[in-house]
Formats: structure tokens, C-alpha cells, sequence
């Protein structure tokens, strides 16, 4: 596969590497796992350290589900660098997302369909072994009976209809086929406030990590409406378009604080996009534009935001919507 240059997420760690692809743990995953250790059901370290399984277990569920959208963004032209897990799940990092909305729906629904399969699966062995599927029981039941029932609802979960969740690029994806992008984004996304709303309240009243996802989806649904405005709005445009030419007061312009881990360049041609964006906040904020090889001024982050904020860009997107 032909990669970038990409640094790893900060504060995470690599612990393991499957189909070409890093699985990096944040380190407040460790938390979770300490969380875990005080609070597991049975007494005695055999007990606390089966607890630390039953996570782990979870979580390669988690990681199966990621490998899923993985694998299907790759067969549509993706490229994926890593998948992180968090306390509250895990994130696929691609560097090229689909553009046709049936590229969406696929990679989206593969996710929630593998973890529903996975369920299936488990539970079929639990019924032929002769194990009980009911009451569910996550802390305490049958290990194949916890995996099925983990399985499915984080299958199910997911395809609920509201960014950032899978079921919210299903959504948005089944919507442009009447609608444009932007307008189908910022529906999929009032859908994901609301969801946030209910969880939130119902975390309040029962459990507090349902209140911690409530956060998550509804800040999770800004940020996907804010990158598909950015998308939009860049669309058409390169480098050149938003770089600073030449010197300032006499002194080469030059990136500041350049990293050696990632690429410092940009050719003047390189299409804007949330690619970019990632490569100029990777190497500190700014890159060196290059034309032929030679610098010819750099471009920030700043100036891509003020492209972006431009009234006629504004102008071209609205001409765009209602064209």
C-alpha cells in the first residue's frame, strides 16, 4: 500500500498489527482496564484478572467490527493507516474516505454487519453446546453468550441512523440520493444531537456511561458536519489557491517548528482537502509549498480556514446546493 508518511496518534501505543494495519491503544485505555481490575465481580486476583480478559475480549470484538470497515474502504480505493481504541471504542484512520455514496453505504454497514455476524455465529455454538443464551449477562453468563450478545449490540447500536455512529453514514448515504451532500450531513447530524439528548438524559437517570456516549455522539456529530463543510468548501481548490508566495521581511518563510516524522512539502497543485489539513496540523501547523521542487511560501492552517471562510467560497457551495 502506498503510504505517507503519517505519525502515530499521540499518547497510544501499537499492540498489534493485522492485515497491514497498526491497532494502537490510547493510553486512556489503561484507565478503563484499572476500572476494571477494582470492580470485577469475583474476589481474589484469578477473579480481577478474568475481568481484564472479559475487556480484552470486548474489545477484539471492537477491533473486528474496525477491520470491517477497513477491509471495504480498501477495496474502494481507501487507505488505512490505523485503528485506535478508546475507552468508549475504536476509530478507523483512513487517509482517502469514499466520494460516491454507495462507497459510504458499503464501508459503513460493513462494520455493524460483521459484529451482527460474529453474534450469529456465537450464539448458534451457545445454543449446539448446550449453553443459555437468556437472561443476558454481561458480567457473570456464559463467555459465548456474553460475546453474542456484546456482538450484536454493538452491531445494532451502531446502526442507529445518527453521526458519527455507522448507522449515521447510512443514513447520509441513503439520503443523497434525493439531497446533496451538506444537506444530508446536517440532518444525519440534528438526528445524532437528538440521540445525544436521550442518552444523555437517560445516562443521567441510570447509568453514567450512557451520559459519556451522549457526549461522545453529540460532539462526534459536530465534528463530521464541520469536516463535510470544510470538504465542500474545498472542492476545486489547491494549494495555490490559499499558500503565502515569497518571503516576509526579507526572511525565507518556512514552516514553523518543522517535524522530521512527516512530509514538510507540498507540491503548489496538491488538491485541498481534509488530507491536508491532517498533514499541516502533523507537522506542527505549516508546510513549505514547492513548485517543480523549488519553495515558492508556505501554507498554513490559517490560510486554508480563511479560504475556506471566504464569502465566494460561501457563494460557490450555496450555487452549488440549489444549482
Amino acid at each position: 500500500m502506498n503510504r505517507r508518511a503519517v505519525p502515530p496518534h499521540r499518547w497510544s501505543f501499537v499492540v498489534a498489527r493485522v492485515a497491514s494495519i497498526d491497532v494502537r491503544v490510547h493510553v486512556s485505555f489503561l484507565v478503563l482496564v484499572l476500572l476494571f481490575l477494582i470492580g470485577a465481580p469475583e474476589p481474589g486476583l484469578a477473579g480481577r484478572l478474568w475481568s481484564v480478559v472479559w475487556l480484552l475480549v470486548v474489545f477484539a470484538s471492537v477491533v473486528a467490527h474496525e477491520l470491517a470497515h477497513c477491509v471495504v474502504a480498501r477495496s474502494r480505493g481507501g487507505e488505512v493507516h490505523e485503528i485506535l481504541l478508546f475507552p468508549l471504542g475504536g476509530v478507523s484512520k483512513l487517509e482517502r474516505l469514499p466520494e460516491a455514496p454507495r462507497d459510504e453505504l458499503a464501508m459503513a454497514i460493513a462494520g455493524p454487519l460483521a459484529s451482527l455476524g460474529i453474534g450469529v455465529a456465537a450464539a448458534g455454538l451457545c445454543v449446539a453446546t448446550g449453553r443459555d443464551l437468556l437472561p443476558i449477562d454481561f458480567v457473570t453468563g456464559p463467555w459465548l453468550a456474553r460475546v453474542a450478545w456484546i456482538n450484536v449490540l454493538l452491531g445494532v447500536f451502531n446502526l442507529l441512523p445518527a453521526f458519527p455512529l455507522d448507522g449515521g453514514r447510512v443514513f447520509r448515504a441513503l439520503l443523497e440520493r434525493r439531497l446533496d451532500l451538506l444537506t444530508a450531513t446536517r440532518i444525519a447530524t440534528r438526528t445524532g444531537h437528538a440521540l445525544a439528548v436521550v442518552l444523555a438524559v437517560v445516562g443521567v437517570l441510570l447509568d453514567p456511561w450512557l451520559l459519556l456516549i451522549g457526549l461522545f455522539v453529540y460532539f462526534g456529530a459536530s465534528a463530521e458536519e464541520a469536516a463535510t463543510l470544510v470538504h465542500v468548501r474545498l472542492q476545486g481548490h489547491r494549494v495555490r489557491d490559499a499558500m503565502r508566495e515569497g518571503d516576509i521581511d526579507g526572511r525565507p518563510v518556512c514552516p514553523p517548528a518543522p517535524r522530521t516524522d512527516v512530509d514538510t512539502a507540498l507540491d503548489v497543485d496538491t488538491p485541498l482537502d481534509l488530507d491536508v489539513m491532517a498533514r499541516l496540523r502533523e507537522a506542527g501547523g505549516a508546510v513549505m509549498v514547492t513548485e517543480h521542487g523549488r519553495p515558492i511560501g508556505t501554507l498554513s492552517v490559517a490560510d486554508v480556514v480563511r479560504l475556506v471562510d471566504a464569502p465566494d467560497v460561501a457563494t460557490q457551495e450555496g450555487e452549488g446546493m440549489h444549482g
